[in-house]
């Protein structure tokens, strides 16, 4: 089991395709507009109706972000302690360059990047910083630190990975199997002491 989406209502989609599309440069999969399930009696309309945008998040994972038409919502005030709420975490690269992009456009974040030292090993040099959508949702941006390059010389130190070597030491191994045995050539061995074949020491 693992994630497959996570879904955000908004107020206005072109508002937020500009933050989510333009600003934060997500790939969108496909917009459109739908007729949804039913609704309980007081809802304000019959069928839900709602434009929605899908955002590729990778490794098949998506951002939805929904506008309802019918029925009209009004908007939350959203505190990330308050149970119940939450945020988008996204994980960006070159993240001081997407600050002054973000702060340009009039989102600018809530405190400066933090880089994390005393904590689990996962989290272990990240470097996060909170923002907020135009609705309000608390998108936090997540920079982890570049894995280190590995050089030809270290490759050459390590040897070939364990698979390799276990696919080699197969092939060598049949190669035994099907070799003829080999026969002696040239001078035989000398018998074993005791025969009589050997001449003594004067």
């Amino acid at each position: 089991m693992r994630l497959d989406h996570v879904s955000v209502t908004v107020g206005d989609l072109e508002r937020a395709l500009a933050f989510y599309r333009d600003l934060l440069a997500l790939p969108v999969l496909g917009v459109g507009e739908e007729e949804g399930y039913p609704l309980p009696p007081g809802a304000g309309a019959a069928r839900a109706r709602f434009r929605f945008a899908d955002i590729d998040m990778g490794a098949g994972q998506l951002l939805e972000l929904l506008q309802y038409l019918a029925p009209r919502g009004v908007p939350l005030r959203q505190r990330v302690w308050d149970p119940g709420s939450g945020h988008v975490a996204v994980r960006v690269q070159g993240l001081d360059r997407l600050l002054e992009r973000l702060e340009a456009a009039g989102f600018p974040p809530r405190f400066p990047p933090t880089r994390l030292t005393d904590v689990p090993p996962w989290w272990q040099g990240a470097r996060v910083v909170y923002v907020t959508d135009p609705d309000g949702v608390t998108v936090e941006l997540v920079e982890r630190p570049e894995a280190p390059a590995v050089t030809a010389d270290a490759r050459s130190a390590a040897g070939p990975p364990p698979r390799a070597r276990r696919r080699a030491s197969a092939r060598a191994a049949r190669r035994r199997r099907r070799s003829p045995p080999r026969r002696r050539t040239g001078a035989r061995s000398a018998p074993p002491r005791g025969t009589g074949t050997t001449p003594r020491p004067p």
